[in-house]
């Protein structure tokens, strides 16, 4: 969708003038599935978006006395979801500047089960301060309890971020459970308890 959005921005005494056109683009792809009983559901395999601004009053500015080039367009979103199957899926979100090249690159895989284990492994990186990697995994023990386990690496600064391992027991109108968590500098430890309709009332 693009159109032309003509707005004055204020700040202090100055007015400045800006045009500019939006456009985005969104594709998505859906599978027809029969499962072993003959009934047919709809799964979004995939989906791609883009997303950009182009810079009307930047474009057509005079360049007297300017020695930086013209950038009206600003920077490239994209996001991409892959979900071959029910149990894995694949995330992107980045950002890509057209005159400098990737500025954000953020990936993230997941897989599940039946049961509800999972696990996600994910990584993120922003030009010149982040570059990270995070793991995600969930157990199923019992049908009562849940075991968790986190861990965050700092690539870009060579240090951990964290370690939690944690565990939960719930029922259907309450749950309570435990975290330890190691980081780079500090141990610490968290007692949870959560009601239906409530967030955690009681931690420490």
């Amino acid at each position: 969708m693009s159109g032309t959005n003509p707005f004055t921005t204020v700040s202090g005494n100055a007015f400045t003038e800006q045009n500019a056109v939006a456009w985005s683009l969104t594709n998505t792809f859906t599978a027809k599935i029969k499962d072993d009983y003959g009934a047919y559901s709809y799964m979004e395999f995939l989906r791609l978006k883009l997303f950009q601004t182009y810079d009307i009053h930047e474009a057509n500015k005079s360049m007297e006395g300017v020695t930086q080039e013209r950038r009206p367009f600003s920077d490239l979103g994209i996001e991409f979801d892959l979900t071959p199957h029910k149990y894995l899926s694949f995330m992107a979100r980045n950002i890509y500047n057209v005159y400098d090249g990737w500025k954000q690159t953020n990936y993230d895989v997941n897989i599940k089960d039946w049961r509800g284990d999972v696990m996600t492994i994910g990584y993120r990186n922003t030009l010149d301060s982040i570059e990270e990697i995070n793991l995600y995994l969930k157990a199923v023990i019992t049908r009562n309890i849940d075991g968790t386990f986190i861990s965050r690496r700092d690539l870009f600064n060579s240090k951990t971020i964290e370690n939690t391992l944690g565990f939960i027991y719930h029922k259907q109108c309450w749950a309570m459970g435990f975290d330890l968590t190691e980081t780079d500098d500090d141990v610490r430890f968290m007692f949870k308890i959560s009601l239906a309709g409530f967030s955690n009332m009681g931690s420490k």
